[in-house]
C-alpha cells in the first residue's frame, strides 16, 4: 500500500456529520495480514455508495453551471468545503497552520489545484456531464502513470499496463461521438475535463510529496485558503454579475458538490481508512463513471450513446485492473 494509493481515496474530496458512523464502522472491522482483509457486505455498500455520490458530482455540477459560471461555482463550492474539512480538523485537534518553510510549496501546489479545478468547470460547461464523469474519472490511471517516473517504488505493472490500455481505448470511444457526423461539439469540453483528470492524477502524486512533511488537513486547507479567493477573482474578471444566477436546483447542486463531496466524502473516507486498507477499499470505484453517465441519464435526460458506454465500461474496467489486488487471500 503506498502513498499515492492513500491520496487518491482522500481526494474523493467530501462531508462533514460522520462522526456518528464511526461507530458503526468501528463494529466492521476485521483481522489484516499482508494488507489482504476482509471487508465486510455493509462496508461495501457503503463504499458503493460513495462511489455513487462521486458519480453524482460530475451531474451536479453541470446543473449547477445552469445558474452559476465555471469560476463562480468553483469558489461557492469549495468555500462550503473549506469550511466543513477546517471545522472537522479542528474539532478533531488536527492542526491546519502550516509552518514558514513551506509556505512556497504549498502555493504552488494551490495553483496546481486552481488549475485542475479551472480545467474541469470549464470542459464541463462545454460537454455533458455523462462525459464528463468518465473523463475525470480517468485521473487514477494517469496516477499510475505519473507516479511510475517520479514515486519511488512504484512501478509500472503488467496489470497496471493493461489497466491503462483498457482506460485509454475507452477514451478514444468517447470521443469516438465527436467524430460521428463531423460536429464535434463535445470536443472542447471532452478534452478540458480530459485535462482535469491528468492534473487531478498530477496533484495527488505532487500533494503525495507534501504529506511526506506536512499534514494532510494542511495541504488540503491551503489549497482551499487561496483557491477560493483565486475563484472569486476570476469569476469578477471573466464573468461578472453574469456568474451568479439562481434557482433552488442550482443552489442544490452547489450544496451537494460543497457539503457531499468537498465535506462528506472526505470526512468518510478518513474514518474507513482508520480500519480497511485503501488497497482494498478503491476497487469498489470502477463504478464512479458508470454511476455518472447513469445518474446523467436519470436526473438530467442525457443520452446514453454508443460510444459513451463502451467507453465508461472500459476505463472502469481500467481502474479496476489497475487498483485490484494481485493477491486474494483472505484470512478469516
Amino acid at each position: 500500500m503506498n502513498q499515492c494509493t492513500k491520496l487518491t481515496h482522500l481526494y474523493f474530496d467530501s462531508t462533514h456529520f460522520l462522526t456518528n458512523l464511526s461507530p458503526y464502522l468501528m463494529r466492521a472491522k476485521t483481522v489484516y495480514q499482508t494488507s489482504q482483509t476482509i471487508i465486510p457486505p455493509r462496508v461495501i455498500l457503503f463504499v458503493l455508495f460513495l462511489a455513487m455520490l462521486w458519480g453524482g458530482n460530475a451531474v451536479s455540477l453541470k446543473i449547477g453551471l445552469q445558474e452559476f459560471s465555471p469560476f463562480a461555482s468553483a469558489g461557492l463550492r469549495f468555500t462550503i468545503g473549506l469550511a466543513l474539512i477546517a471545522s472537522w480538523a479542528l474539532a478533531n485537534g488536527i492542526s491546519i497552520k502550516p509552518q514558514r518553510h513551506e509556505l512556497l510549496r504549498l502555493f504552488l501546489t494551490a495553483l496546481l489545484f486552481i488549475t485542475q479545478i479551472a480545467a474541469l468547470n470549464v470542459g464541463a460547461d462545454f460537454t455533458r456531464a455523462g462525459r464528463t464523469a468518465v473523463m475525470t474519472n480517468t485521473y487514477p490511471l494517469f496516477v499510475a502513470l505519473i507516479a511510475h517516473f517520479v514515486v519511488p517504488g512504484d512501478h509500472m505493472t503488467r496489470r497496471k499496463a493493461l489497466g491503462l490500455v483498457f482506460a485509454f481505448g475507452g477514451v478514444c470511444f468517447v470521443f469516438r461521438d465527436n467524430f460521428i457526423g463531423g460536429t464535434g461539439e463535445f470536443l472542447i469540453g471532452d478534452l478540458l475535463t480530459l485535462l482535469g483528470g491528468f492534473l487531478l492524477g498530477l496533484l495527488i502524486v505532487v500533494t503525495n510529496r507534501l504529506i511526506q512533511h506536512i499534514n494532510t488537513y494542511c495541504v488540503l486547507v491551503s489549497q482551499m485558503v487561496i483557491g477560493v479567493p483565486a475563484f472569486f477573482t476570476l469569476s469578477a474578471i471573466f464573468e461578472g454579475r453574469a456568474g451568479y444566477g439562481f434557482s433552488f436546483p442550482a443552489l442544490f447542486a452547489v450544496l451537494y458538490q460543497g457539503a457531499g463531496i468537498a465535506g462528506f466524502c472526505f470526512v468518510a473516507w478518513t474514518l474507513l481508512l482508520k480500519d480497511y486498507p485503501p488497497s482494498r477499499l478503491s476497487v469498489f470505484f470502477f463504478t464512479t463513471p458508470l454511476w455518472g453517465i447513469l445518474l446523467s441519464n436519470l436526473l438530467i435526460g442525457e443520452p446514453i450513446t454508443v460510444g459513451l458506454t463502451i467507453g465508461a465500461a472500459l476505463v472502469a474496467l481500467g481502474i479496476y485492473t489497475i487498483n485490484r489486488s494481485p493477491k486474494r487471500q483472505l484470512v478469516h
